[in-house]
């Protein structure tokens, strides 16, 4: 029983944790806050 117990708030952290990341790092992209440099080649 703990053991379950221990399992499910394991699997439950991590896809909390997961979409928390997920919805950040695409929010930063939508809002221009995450901007990569053009390679050179690209450029001309």
């Amino acid at each position: 029983m703990k053991t379950k117990f221990i399992k499910i708030l394991i699997t439950l952290s991590t896809l909390i944790c997961t979409l928390m990341a997920f919805t950040i790092s695409a929010s930063a992209c939508n809002w221009g806050w995450y901007q990569p440099e053009e390679p050179e080649c690209l450029r001309k």
